[in-house]
């Protein structure tokens, strides 16, 4: 091959750039890395909130499937810090995801309601996850933290398994 081709083969242009080839696998590794955002701002402001609001709200809550009993080690006050960290974390979600992972341009305020929608299920899945979590860990182990922090990851994971798909192909679409 001539010097000529060779700089000609090098410099031509690829219509199969690995971002396009692979958008989903993209998609995903986006979506993890702006998940990692969201998680933070969960964590930071459970961790804030949990500590904050327990003391002011000892009472029990229970109603419908989230039974935050100080039987289980849970009460009012733990369960609006788990509920408000998880919203202010689909907030960002939602902002971050849109554009710049799955580049939607389809109708926001349908997508934001469909989104709201959704992690409204989630959110309240969540919460739910909490209370049965919380005594099996109890039942494990006496480590205060692990208690407390075991049952909120482990929901945050499940939220992910869930919101990406539902993203991808149902609420944050790309029309052409």
């Amino acid at each position: 091959m001539s010097e000529k081709e060779k700089t000609t083969v090098a410099t031509e242009p690829t219509d199969d750039k690995f971002t396009e080839k692979h958008q989903t696998l993209w998609q995903f590794i986006k979506f993890f890395l702006f998940s990692q955002l969201a998680g933070f701002v969960e964590l930071v402001s459970f961790a804030i909130l949990g500590k904050v609001l327990p003391p002011v709200l000892p009472d029990d809550f229970d109603f419908f499937v989230f039974h935050y009993t100080n039987e289980k080690g849970l009460c009012t006050g733990a369960f609006v810090a788990f509920f408000v960290s998880a919203v202010l974390a689909e907030i960002v979600s939602f902002l971050a995801n849109r554009k710049a992972t799955f580049n939607a341009n389809n109708n926001i305020v349908k997508s934001a309601i469909e989104y709201a929608v959704l992690v409204l299920f989630v959110i309240c899945m969540k919460t739910w996850i909490v209370t049965v979590l919380t005594p099996l860990v109890e039942s494990i182990t006496t480590i205060g933290l692990l208690i407390e922090w075991i049952p909120k990851l482990a929901s945050m994971a499940l939220a992910f398994a869930i919101i990406f798909p539902m993203n991808k192909f149902v609420i944050m679409k790309h029309t052409d």
